[in-house]
């Protein structure tokens, strides 16, 4: 059967039938084997599938349109989507219609005047603070279970979560059930405790030269942080991120990693025991004092002072600035923005308001006058309020730190021994201690509402627990413990 090669016309030269090699596709003669320039084998059977049909287009024939018409579709549908779009967007009704504006969101929404607090928002041109998730107070039917017995060589008690406490004792922490009073568990690797804080997951607990922090969860010891000197206060600060602990024996400060558990500096005082510090949410301004809580009856110190240094630099490379506040300054709390500090004169019946200037010194503003013997100030956030804690005066005063005025006197039926306020600053658990009788008070931060309930004993100290649902009251003297839900 005669074989047919390509549907086109050859070329010659002279006799000699000309062809084009199908590999390489030079012109050879179509008579010969093998293809002279690239040395394939040349014949009907070698040729590629394409060059075997009578319909393909040789590469020398073919059209622009017929190598690339593929792309030249698929470009064409694309284009022809975009402007079919374009066209009906033009085309819609009321294309070019003024739309009406709603009036309520023709207003633009009102910027504050000044920077919002760290957990603060802005709305409706004011800075409102925003509650933490997951927190809350004791309810409104509070059940008191109690009495229970502490140990006599308890000198702290700390609340853990709903169902433990911890106790500092001489012979290491114990962890007890809050509802029965039993010891779950004793951290012996934490022998001679003294005074235990909450940071974030762990606890510290102070000895006389070390600080020992212990997981909450599993009650082990992680760390052991040496102070060389016992521990006064600690304040947390920097977002969480530092905690700044006083070594009145030390005269100094020392600045601890929260992350790391352990001491990054430590700030010399001069020969001034410091013992109250607190800390902004920047982390480049603190304030200390060197007053302190008399015992009981005895009268304060009429001296005093206040030091302002900034945790964020190193001990060598910053300035202490040291501010005479007459009078016993024992309690102290400063703005989350770092602009003003709030210390309170106990000897003075009185609120010193600190302005931080740019350079980090502070000037006194006018003093705000307290009830008698103010022993402790605590930051409400929601409303930019400062509550204070009078002894003798036996009542506590809600004020507004933005105008110094006094908002609230809420009178007592004792002496207040401690205060705690619930995380979402909606009620104040008061502890108030009598000669040989006490009672616990709560008071609603919103209507400044109090109800009391009477205990067998007076109570000295209250702890809340991290949600805010639970209370822990204990009295130093009678060595018992109750548990509040």
């Amino acid at each position: 059967m005669e074989e047919r090669h390509v549907a086109h016309s050859r070329p010659t030269q002279g006799d000699e039938e000309l062809t084009r090699c199908p590999v390489c596709l030079e012109v050879v003669a179509s008579a010969t084997d093998r293809c002279p320039e690239c040395d394939e084998p040349f014949g009907p059977m070698s040729a590629p599938p394409s060059t075997l049909s009578p319909s393909s287009i040789a590469d020398g024939d073919a059209s622009f349109l017929a190598l690339h018409w593929r792309p030249i579709v698929t470009l064409g549908t694309v284009m022809s989507l975009i402007f079919s779009g374009v066209a009906l967007r033009y085309l819609a009704p009321d294309r070019f219609s003024t739309a009406k504006v709603d009036a309520r969101t023709a207003v633009a929404s009102p910027t504050c005047a000044t920077p919002c607090w760290p957990g603060e928002s802005c709305q409706l041109g004011g800075c409102v603070w925003q509650k933490p998730a997951g927190v809350g107070h004791l309810s409104d039917g509070k059940e008191v279970t109690g009495p229970f017995a502490l140990p006599r060589d308890a000198s702290d008690a700390l609340m853990l979560d709903a169902e433990r406490f911890a106790v500092a004792r001489l012979v290491g922490t114990e962890v007890r059930n809050a509802r029965s009073g039993e010891v779950l568990a004793r951290v012996s690797e934490a022998p001679q405790s003294q005074r235990l804080f909450r940071v974030a997951n762990a606890v510290y607990a102070t000895s006389p030269q070390r600080i020992y922090v212990i997981d909450a969860d599993t009650t082990r010891v992680l760390k052991t942080i040496e102070t060389g000197s016992p521990v006064g206060q600690l304040s947390i600060g920097a977002a969480g991120q530092r905690a700044l602990v006083s070594l009145p024996a030390a005269h100094s400060i020392a600045v601890l990693s929260t992350e790391l558990h352990a001491e990054i500096d430590r700030i010399q005082f001069g020969e001034d025991a410091v013992f109250a510090v607190s800390a902004d949410e920047t982390g480049t301004r603190a304030l200390t004092t060197t007053g302190q809580v008399p015992t009981y009856g005895l009268p304060d110190l009429k001296g005093g002072a206040a030091y302002v240094f900034d945790p964020s630099r190193y001990a060598a490379t910053q300035d202490r600035v040291r501010t005479s506040l007459l009078g016993n300054p024992v309690g102290i709390v400063t703005t989350p923005d770092g602009e003003k500090s709030y210390v309170v004169l106990r000897a003075e019946d009185a609120i010193v308001p600190l302005a931080w200037g740019p350079s980090g010194a502070v000037r006194q503003v006018d003093r705000i006058p307290t009830c008698r013997a103010p022993e402790e100030i605590a930051l409400l956030r929601s409303g930019r309020r400062a509550l204070v804690r009078c002894s003798d005066g036996q009542a506590l005063e809600v004020f507004d730190l933005l105008t110094g005025q006094l908002v609230k006197h809420v009178a007592l039926a004792g002496r207040p021994a401690d205060v705690a306020v619930s995380p979402d600053e909606l009620e104040a658990v008061v502890a108030l201690s009598e000669e040989g009788a006490g009672a616990l008070a709560f008071v609603d931060l919103r209507t400044f509402e109090v109800r009391s309930t009477k205990l067998a004993s007076e109570p000295t100290h209250v702890r809340l627990s991290p949600d805010g649902g639970t209370a822990l009251v204990w009295s130093e003297r009678a060595k018992l413990a109750w548990v509040v839900r």
